[in-house]
């Protein structure tokens, strides 16, 4: 074995190694995170990962970081070669790790690819953490089987003298030209096919202001042809259907189209009648939904809670969630120090430190009202369903209720007096009608030390 090839497999199997090792430290480790934005080959990854996932579970040369299969093609090269047939020990160890390279080499590859094209997609991976796991481990393992074809590579001076064996007969030259004729006809069908300079481009949305969720990506309508070929390919329903095949099915369509067609939402860049009809029912979603807003709102004003004692602030909010959960959270510690667990065993409020968690109904909007007092309020619970009363120290002196889905809030920071200690009153009263009336939200916040709950009047 030539001492070229003996460093490069040493390479191989030490890079390995430190690979295997690298993942015992990754044991246990985890994490979870939320990212947006266009990473067009991390989407890959992600459609990827169903395929090869399993293929890394069911094949033993892929395990432990691809050791396995570094040593078997290693094994293979060197029994081929002592007995005199080098040929079959290179061919036997590309085939060893050629798997390796097909289920390690993927992700360093798109991820070079998206950080090339935008910086901002080291989010999409999940920053540094997420690099660190994911793509360090099967960087390394694809390091490793690019050693071994380095070790298994045929010298230069031995390629350059099979071509020129073959470049000798006359028959490769005479049959260079009709088989190139032949290609360029059986491509003509598929050129036929092809899909368009819409297919590589990410869609050109614009920002406007939805129904219920605050501000969304939409394309515009009566945009004209290209916004049509874009929603079209957005829906992954046309991966193979050209653009000019494309644009055609849209004009039948839209000539075909009646009011409340299925087609609709699709053929409304380029059909005026469809574009119409989704106009109006766009507007009536939005009069049914602002109608429902004010009718809940006129419940609120209708239900003002009139204090017994002056309060030295009072704010309201109209709030909605979607899991009926109100929280305010000071520290990052809060993401991970099982509040939640504590909440559904208490039932309305609950509080650590940096942490105030109060649980509602998720299908009705709440009635919220916060009074603020310099001490301590007398205690109501006529007219109400649940009372319970709660220590909360502020670290920070922020304590800003919101939905934490939503992540913003109508309410202003309730820590009047900074950093500190204070007792939160929380009453609730139960909606009295279907879902889509409102429940009230009374809290009082003064104050106070202690960490001890007081449940005035007990939920049901």
């Amino acid at each position: 074995m030539p001492r070229r090839s003996r460093w490069w497999w040493t390479a191989a199997l030490v890079v390995s190694t430190a690979g295997l090792a690298y993942d015992l430290t990754l044991t246990g480790a985890g994490f979870g995170w939320f990212s947006f934005g266009y990473c067009p080959a991390r989407d890959l990854y992600d459609s990827a990962t169903r395929l090869w996932w399993p293929a890394r579970a069911y094949l033993p040369l892929a395990w432990y970081a691809g050791l396995p299969g570094i040593v078997l093609a290693f094994l293979a090269n060197w029994a081929a070669t002592w007995r005199g047939r080098p040929r079959a020990g290179r061919v036997l160890a590309r085939v060893a790790v050629a798997p390796l390279l097909v289920l390690y080499g993927l992700a360093p590859l798109a991820f070079a690819a998206d950080i090339a094209r935008d910086t901002g997609c080291l989010e999409r991976w999940g920053g540094l953490l997420g690099v660190r796991l994911f793509v360090v481990p099967d960087a390394v393992a694809a390091a490793a089987a690019l050693c071994v074809l380095a070790a298994v590579r045929v010298p230069g001076h031995r390629v350059r003298r099979v071509l020129r064996s073959v470049t000798r007969h006359r028959w490769p030259r005479r049959a260079a030209v009709p088989l190139a004729a032949l290609a360029l006809v059986a491509f003509l069908p598929v050129a036929d096919l092809a899909v368009g300079d819409i297919a590589r481009r990410p869609c050109e949305m614009h920002t406007v202001e939805g129904s219920a969720s605050g501000a969304v990506d939409v394309l515009p309508f009566g945009a004209g042809e290209r916004e049509f070929l874009c929603a079209a390919r957005t829906s992954g329903g046309f991966r193979n259907v050209s653009d000019r095949d494309l644009l055609a099915y849209g004009h039948a369509a839209c000539d075909a189209y009646r009011p409340g067609g299925a087609d609709m939402y699709l053929v409304a860049a380029i059909c005026p009648p469809a574009e119409a009809d989704l106009r109006k029912r766009k507007a009536a979603e939005e009069a049914e939904f602002g109608a429902w807003k004010a009718a809940n709102q006129r419940a609120c004003d209708r239900a003002r809670h009139r204090p017994l004692v002056r309060p030295l602030r009072v704010v309201r909010a109209l709030m909605g969630t979607d899991y009926g959960i109100i929280e305010s959270a000071e520290t990052d510690d809060a993401f991970d120090d099982g509040l939640p667990d504590r909440l559904r065993a208490g039932g309305l409020v609950a509080a650590l430190p940096g942490h105030l968690m109060i649980l509602t109904h998720s299908d009705f909007d709440n009635c919220l009202t916060a009074e603020l007092y310099r001490r301590r309020p007398p205690v109501e619970v006529k007219g109400w369903d649940h009372v319970v009363e709660v220590g909360y120290e502020s670290p920070t002196g922020h304590i800003e209720l919101m939905d934490p889905i939503a992540g913003m809030s109508d309410l202003p920071n309730l820590a009047f007096r900074g950093k500190g200690h204070y007792r939160v009153r929380v009453h609730y009263r139960k909606p009295d009608g279907d879902p889509g009336t409102t429940q009230d939200l009374l809290i009082m916040i003064y104050p106070g030390g202690g960490r001890r709950t007081v449940e005035y009047r007990p939920g049901s």
